[in-house]
This record gives structure tokens, C-alpha cells and sequence, in this order.
């Protein structure tokens, strides 16, 4: 059981959680730094100076960069500047919501700022435009792809900018691999006409305490640099509506309390399962050849082609029986499929969907028996390491009772 007080910027929690932003500009480059205590989170924004976001207006971006923070603390938290009032209200939903599904994580706070703006003093350009989160990924490859080719109907947005982040699943330190994926990323989002704007953050080194449950939050105030220069930010969706998990950190629930009027985070194809996904994106060549869902590969940059989730997406375009694409080369086999470690329900929800859809698609080949064994035996392993879990907890609750 993780303990709060062992992380530097939860230590020391005394009085209001105070959070100043600035930024600083050149030709090309955007860096935005927020301030709390002795502590700074900075983004890095780089790219064609038109596809980077106007001059700072308001500091929404700084309460949800730090609200999990002042949750970790139980903290009240003022930002120095200017918020809009609907991110305020929006906040207190998001907080209670944590609260209750995280007590032992996150407590009730209050968030307050210098200035409460009404949100039409937010000009917004008359073109509806959105800036994508853009890793490379599936979930991301599909969101650009539906957008541009005018596939989410009404829903669709021009993108401003596909925006690559370092400093989550790359780190800030891995600069080779990240210049791997900005190469095919850059190349993807060239053939259908989107730039490319790179953002480099500290966020998680200084701002996270639990990945898993933060990660949206993280995404969502990247995207939120932009607020004045498109109406959104869209962050593909990691599970469809039907096999939501919660919590989790990236969901639709939760985006939504991190919008403000002026600037929605949209959780982006939420109708399709990943499988789905796979199938619509069969008619983009580059965005397949460059295809990148590996993030624990020896050079991240790349799909190691062998991890959990490089297998698992190689079986997303199975189901539909199509041939894996270029970036992901090399069917699994039977063993390989068998000895899949899922170590979490979201993962155990994806891999039940791919069996789901291959029964639809009528596809019966040894791979999807050795799937469904595969899930079996993840489902006890899970359940046993739980129960580990609970008695390594009650454990430690013992041994300080005792030595009281």
C-alpha cells in the first residue's frame, strides 16, 4: 500500500496549495511553468508558429495540472490568475467524484483563483478546431483519422495540430527513442495534412502519484495549453462504452469534469471497441506503417512486437481477419498468446473483446482457444495476487499496531 508521505511533493502539506503560471516565447516555441511551493511542472511546446497556442489568457491549465496534487495533500488550492468560472464548477464535480471513488487516494478540497472569468471573455475562432492527442498509437491513429476524413460526422473537428508528448510513456531522458517516434509520427500526420506540435513535461516526475487513475488528467492539461485557440481537445478513448472500467484515469466521466464551456476534452470514439478501431483504420497506409503501441520495448520508439500490448493489438486485427500491418509484422503463436500477463482488469476487458468480435466475425482459428485460456488463467492470477495484496496490507497494519 503506497504511502503518500514518502513522495516529496505530497510531504509537508500545510496551509493553501498556491499555483502561479507564466510563459515564455520565441519564434516556434512555447514554454508554459506553474509554480506551487518550491516546486515547478513546465510543457515545452515546439512547431510551426501557427499551429502553436495564442498568448496566455487564462490559468485553467494550472488547477487541473495540480488539482490530484492538492487531493494527495488535502490541500485547498488557489491559483494566482485568472480561471474560468466552469472549470471551477466542473472541478468540484471531479474532486468529488475522486473522493468517492479513491478515498484512500484523494480527499475533498476547495479550489479557488484571483480571478473568476465568465467564459465568453474566452474568444474562440468561428472555425470549430480541436487539437489530438497524437502518439502514434491506435486509439490516437484512429481519432485523427475519423476527424479528417469527415468519419465523425457532426462530432468532426479541423485538427489545429497533432500533439506528440514526451515525458509519459516516453521519458524525458529517452530523447533517441523519441526522435524515432517523431519521425513516424510526423510522417502519419503529413499525409493527411495535420502539424505536428511536440510537447516535452515534467508532469509526471513531479506532479503524479498513481499513473493509472492520472494519466487523463496529465493528456487533458497538455491539450489545455491550447484553450483560446480551438474549442477542444480530443484524447482517443481506451475502452468503448459498453466495457468502461472505473476508475481509471482516462474515461469519459471524468474528461468531462475537466472541460470547461470554452474548451471541452472529449473522450473520442467511445462507440468503437479497439478491435474496431483497428478495422477502420485498414484504409490509411502510412498511419499503419507507422503504427507505434509499445511502451515497454528495449527502444521505445518502436513495437518491440513481443509485450502485452504489441501482441494484443496484432490479435485486434486478427479478429477482423486482416493482415497485421508493416509496424507490427509477425503473427503471435499459440504460446506466445498463452503466456500473456494481464495485470489489470482494463487489460483483462480488452482481450474479452477481441474474443467477442472474432465469434462475431465467425473467426475460429487455434489462437482464439488459446486466448480464452489465456483470460482464464489471468482472471485467477489476478484474483490471487488481490488477495496478496490484502494480507500484505493487513500485514503492515500489524506489525505498527505491534510495534506501538
Amino acid at each position: 500500500m503506497m504511502d503518500l508521505q514518502d513522495i516529496p511533493f505530497i510531504k509537508a502539506a500545510s496551509g493553501t496549495l498556491v499555483v502561479q503560471l507564466r510563459e515564455v516565447r520565441s519564434d516556434g516555441q512555447v514554454r508554459r511553468i506553474a509554480s506551487f511551493g518550491d516546486q515547478q511542472v513546465w510543457w515545452e511546446l515546439a512547431g510551426q508558429n501557427e499551429s502553436l497556442p495564442a498568448p496566455l489568457q487564462v490559468h485553467d491549465m494550472a488547477a487541473t495540472a495540480l488539482v490530484f496534487v492538492a487531493m494527495h495533500r488535502g490541500q485547498d488550492m488557489y491559483i494566482d490568475g485568472p480561471v474560468t468560472f466552469s472549470l471551477l464548477k466542473n472541478l468540484e464535480d471531479l474532486i468529488a467524484c475522486w473522493a468517492a471513488w479513491r478515498p484512500d487516494l484523494y480527499q475533498q478540497i476547495h479550489v479557488s483563483a484571483a480571478r473568476e472569468l465568465p467564459d465568453d471573455a474566452i474568444r474562440l475562432p468561428q472555425t470549430p478546431q480541436a487539437v489530438a492527442a497524437f502518439s502514434g498509437g491506435l486509439d490516437a491513429s484512429f481519432t485523427a483519422w475519423r476527424h479528417v476524413t469527415g468519419r465523425a460526422g457532426r462530432r468532426s473537428y479541423h485538427l489545429l495540430a497533432g500533439v506528440l508528448i514526451q515525458g509519459f510513456d516516453i521519458a524525458l531522458n529517452a530523447d533517441a527513442a523519441f526522435d524515432i517516434t517523431v519521425a513516424s509520427a510526423a510522417d502519419s500526420l503529413h499525409s493527411i495534412n495535420v502539424p505536428m506540435v511536440t510537447l516535452k513535461t515534467n508532469w509526471r516526475d513531479v506532479a503524479c502519484v498513481n499513473w493509472e487513475m492520472e494519466f487523463g488528467n496529465g493528456v487533458a492539461s497538455c491539450l489545455r495549453n491550447w484553450q483560446g485557440s480551438a474549442q477542444a481537445g480530443l484524447v482517443g478513448s481506451d475502452e468503448d462504452y459498453t466495457r468502461l472500467v472505473l476508475p481509471w484515469g482516462g474515461n469519459p466521466i471524468t474528461y468531462a469534469m475537466l472541460s470547461s464551456r470554452d474548451f471541452q476534452i472529449v473522450y473520442d470514439g467511445g462507440e468503437f471497441a479497439r478491435t474496431e478501431k483497428a478495422e477502420r483504420i485498414l484504409d490509411w497506409e502510412v498511419g499503419l506503417r507507422n503504427l507505434r503501441v509499445c511502451w515497454e520495448g528495449p527502444i521505445t520508439g518502436r513495437n518491440c512486437g513481443r509485450c502485452e500490448k504489441c501482441l494484443r493489438t496484432k490479435l485486434n486485427f486478427m479478429a477482423v481477419g486482416a493482415e497485421l500491418p508493416e509496424s507490427l509484422s509477425g503473427r503471435p503463436s499459440d504460446a506466445q498468446i498463452r503466456a500473456l500477463r494481464a495485470g489489470n482488469h482494463a487489460q483483462l476487458v480488452l482481450l474479452d473483446e477481441i474474443v467477442q468480435i472474432a465469434g462475431k466475425r465467425n473467426i475460429k482459428e487455434p489462437w482464439v482457444s488459446a486466448l480464452k485460456l489465456t483470460i482464464r488463467k489471468n482472471r485467477l492470477l489476478n484474483k490471487f495476487s488481490f488477495i496478496s495484496g490484502i494480507r500484505r496490507t493487513l500485514g503492515k497494519i500489524k506489525r505498527q499496531l505491534v510495534s506501538r
